[in-house]
């Protein structure tokens, strides 16, 4: 049963978010919206309590890049207004162009001995899908199955019935040397790699024949030749996948042209459409998998919300349509201790206060519920020594979640503070959901499976159930002792006979899902489905 907010934990939020906003504007200004009106012009406006004290009767509108933190001595305002309790500042865009403000921060001052001062928190623009020339209809989709698509497996989709399939995109192979694809964006030339282009294309071309809702883990590794696209206190070359780099000026905007070349080029659903674009992986977990440098979890959120903004305002502004998603794992409120490892909670909690004080935008939410720990796909009958850690109950003071109690996140994401900017609950999916018949046995794995597929479709906000993975891959074999796909795979990692999961995977959305998922009774311990409250 959903479970309703307490007014006392409503006021806890709200007053959480006052005191953020508080604490970035030391004046008193608070800016309440930043939209893109009018075509080529930004509109700002912002409230006043009471007038802050300064050499004179204005307000000044400065804007920020991603890579500035201050205003500093700068004197070049783009914007003014005359005192009062409500105040309206008009600037230009500057789309496609040097100047352009479409990635800026903009921030409130006042002069006071000749320096301009900050006395309102930080805003973006909201609206970014205004300037959008790609409006396509993202894939009516009726089913929530999905699947993790390996190169050797894309054509066996429509076979599978498959209706969401997710795929990794790594930011920094499109900037390694070679032949290279010129585009001009904001008066810059870039050049992206021609071989990881056409990759993507056939990548693309290949989803668009099978029909899928395409979801993109948009990732970052760390090499010297790309080094400029991660953040400078994460070049340390020992994690799995990289922050972006929004604290200098080339990596900043490099990025800020690839998502828009990305966004552009895949938003047209005969050639490749991506509905949904992943910013980061399990970024809760910076080590290993979003490495920023050393952060507690609130300057990490900031940091993180700052690549985010820039992915977001690139992609929506040329696909207006597009989902852009946060992503967590299912570390709800547990860590282990290691280093700049945040529970997906305290993440949460402060990326969304961090975007609401900032200018509200519809985010949504890629989450990976994993059985516990991910080698026992059994995550309704866990290992005695995890048992007695009590790390799943049915609330939001749950340790872990996995698909026993997926309801605690959903329920979580339902708070008003939490509601997207159309006043519903934010878009999410399961991006990613494994279960191991590696040291237990196929029977297993489609047990386990069938159970938290059915688990997942019976919670109204959960839109995609994206298994991991197709095909079983050696590196998750040998380094993990993880076999999670539909197939096993032979010593070069190419397909080779399918697991008994295959036809349960096949066909759990269809009539036909009774004869194939009758079996799991006994393994799961139950009398029928119904028993287990699930269809």
């Amino acid at each position: 049963m959903k479970k309703k907010l307490t007014f006392y934990a409503v006021l806890c939020f709200v007053l959480a978010c006052v005191m953020q906003i508080t604490a970035l504007a030391a004046g008193n200004v608070t800016i309440n919206q930043c939209v893109i009106s009018g075509g080529n012009q930004v509109t700002v406006v912002a409230t006043a309590p009471a007038a802050v004290p300064s050499d004179d009767n204005n307000y000044y509108l400065f804007e920020l890049k991603p890579y500035q933190n201050a205003i500093g001595a700068r004197q070049d305002f783009c914007a003014q207004a005359a005192k009062a309790g409500t105040v309206t500042f008009v600037t230009t865009l500057d789309n496609g162009t040097a100047a352009s403000k479409l990635y800026s921060k903009f921030v409130v001052a006042v002069k006071t001995g000749g320096v301009f001062t900050a006395v309102s928190q930080e805003f973006y623009i909201t609206n970014p899908e205004v300037l959008a020339t790609h409006t396509a209809a993202n894939p009516v989709t009726t089913s929530i199955k999905g699947i993790t698509a390996d190169n050797a497996a894309i054509l066996a989709l429509s076979d599978l019935g498959v209706q969401h399939a997710s795929y990794e995109l790594a930011i920094d192979r499109f900037f390694n040397p070679g032949a290279g694809i010129p585009y001009v964006y904001n008066g810059k030339t870039y050049s992206f790699n021609q071989a990881i282009v056409a990759e993507y294309d056939m990548i693309m071309t290949l989803f668009a024949t099978q029909h899928v809702e395409v979801t993109m883990n948009i990732v970052n590794y760390y090499n010297a030749a790309t080094a400029f696209t991660v953040k400078p206190t994460g070049r340390v070359a020992k994690y799995r996948h990289y922050a972006f780099n929004t604290d200098e000026q080339l990596g900043a905007e490099s990025i800020e042209a690839l998502m828009t070349f990305l966004a552009t080029r895949y938003s047209n659903p005969a050639t490749g459409l991506i509905s949904n674009w992943i910013i980061g992986n399990e970024v809760n977990n910076n080590n290993p998998w979003y490495f920023a440098g050393n952060y507690n979890v609130s300057g990490f959120a900031v940091e993180y919300e700052r690549a985010f903004r820039m992915c977001y305002n690139a992609i929506k502004s040329q696909n207006a349509n597009a989902r852009v998603l946060t992503c967590i794992d299912q570390r709800w409120n547990f860590t282990d201790g290691t280093a700049n490892q945040y529970s997906a909670k305290s993440f949460m909690d402060n990326f969304n206060i961090d975007v609401a004080s900032h200018g509200n935008i519809d985010w949504g939410v890629a989450w990976h519920p994993h059985p516990v720990p991910l080698t026992a796909a059994r995550f309704w009958d866990m290992p005695a020594s995890y048992r007695a850690l009590n790390l799943i109950d049915h609330t939001s003071n749950s340790k872990m979640i996995n698909p026993q109690n997926l309801e605690v996140f959903t329920n979580y994401m339902a708070q008003p503070a939490f509601l997207a900017p159309n006043g519903q609950v934010r878009y999410i999916i399961i991006s990613e959901i494994l279960f191991n018949a590696q040291g237990s046995n196929e029977a297993t794995q489609a047990a386990s499976f069938a159970y938290a597929y059915k688990l997942a479709a019976k919670n109204p906000y959960i839109k995609a159930f994206i298994l991991h993975r197709t095909v079983d891959n050696i590196y998750e074999k040998s380094a993990d002792g993880i076999a999670c796909g539909l197939y096993n795979c032979d010593a070069n990692g190419w397909a080779t006979t399918p697991k008994q999961i295959y036809n349960v995977y096949k066909f759990i959305d269809t009539p036909q899902s009774a004869a194939y998922t009758q079996f799991a009774l006994p393994i799961i311990g139950a009398s029928s489905w119904a028993a287990l409250g699930v269809n």
